[in-house]
């Protein structure tokens, strides 16, 4: 062996592999568990389930609703409702990017920071002007905004899960984090691969039934997302694309609740590049801006029914069925009708 010979061998076994996780059946699999540093009871009964299904994952530290960086995010996303020129009260005028299905498809251009992921590191120049004395909370008082930059005033009758809390921007904060680890990973050692899967979990789910091997093999090519655990939607919605010992593969209609999902290499890029958008980033709750990315057809997205992974905290997580704004806890948000402007195919899951 030559010098140069050994010289590249021993880079390569210096080089730090990818392995994939075992025991959900789908090859090339990375699990994140997002969760909070001080629930330790939790992260002990997260890896007490991990053993038991004889599963590997990285768990990612979730971020406080009172972390100083949610307070610096919110100044942003505060800037951006009250000061942008380009925003009206109950309207949406902004249009997304168009090279955001380009750069999620590329394999070739690293991650690069962008638009919202530097909000955490510094404020903005001009401290943005707090609207109104509504609540008590010594946050800007913001409603949630709803399609893809409607915001309409915030009232003393608005509900609480219409209302931008920290709770909410820790919650996105910490999933782009989670995601953004597996795309940077698989840039700095795969990055010609594009079959990898990303399975993000939360911590509070008090059951793993994912045997995914059979039912995988029917997603469509060029899918962005597959919902394993959902709640407040019905995802029986369309008509399955298979069905495998009573468990049904459909296309997307409206999910609710982030505790399980998995995304495409490509999928988690183009997710990225709506999430970290300045006029969309931190601006309603997370489970809103999925199904909202979704219903627009800008993610193509599945749901598995019922759901394989269920949250210990909510009864609907087993059920899937749809609730009424009367029937919705204060922090989770309903189901929105299907906008008479869209017309998505089931089989397509896009906006035609």
């Amino acid at each position: 062996m030559t010098n140069a010979d050994s010289s590249s061998a021993a880079t390569m076994s210096n080089t730090p592999k990818i392995r994939p996780h075992l025991g959900i059946g789908i090859p090339r699999t990375h699990i994140y568990v997002i969760s909070l540093a001080e629930r330790q009871d939790r992260r002990e009964q997260m890896e007490l389930l991990r053993t038991t299904q004889n599963l590997t994952w990285t768990v990612v530290d979730a971020v406080p609703g009172n972390a100083t960086l949610v307070n610096r995010i919110f100044d942003w996303v505060t800037l951006y409702h009250t000061e942008s020129s380009s925003k009206v009260l109950g309207t949406s005028s902004f249009r997304w990017p168009e090279e955001i299905n380009a750069l999620s498809v590329s394999t070739h251009e690293p991650w690069k920071q962008s638009g919202s992921d530097t909000w955490s590191e510094t404020s903005p120049s001009s401290k943005p002007k707090f609207p109104g004395k509504f609540g008590s909370s010594t946050y800007a008082n913001l409603a949630c905004a709803t399609e893809d930059d409607s915001i309409l005033a915030l009232a003393n009758d608005t509900p609480k899960w219409m209302v931008l809390s920290p709770a909410k921007v820790a919650c996105w904060h910490s999933h782009v984090s989670a995601i953004r680890l597996f795309v940077e990973r698989q840039d700095a050692h795969d990055r010609h691969r594009g079959d990898d899967v990303a399975v993000i979990l939360e911590d509070d789910i008090d059951d793993i039934s994912i045997r995914l091997s059979q039912i995988w093999t029917f997603l469509p090519a060029g899918w962005d997302i597959v919902f394993l655990g959902h709640c407040w939607s019905d995802e029986s919605y369309y008509p399955a694309l298979t069905e495998f010992a009573d468990t049904y593969l459909h296309p997307s209609y409206y999910p609710k609740c982030t505790h399980a999902y998995a995304l495409s290499l490509s999928g988690a890029r183009r997710l990225l590049q709506h999430l970290r958008y300045p006029p969309f980033a931190y601006s309603r709750a997370l489970d809103q801006a999925y199904a909202w990315l979704i219903r627009s057809g800008r993610l193509r997205s599945y749901s598995i029914v019922p759901s394989l992974i269920v949250q210990k905290k909510s009864a609907a997580s087993r059920a899937h069925v749809r609730r009424s704004q009367s029937q919705t806890a204060d922090e989770v948000s309903v189901v929105v009708p299907r906008h008479p402007r869209h017309r998505v195919n089931p089989r397509r899951n896009r906006v035609e």
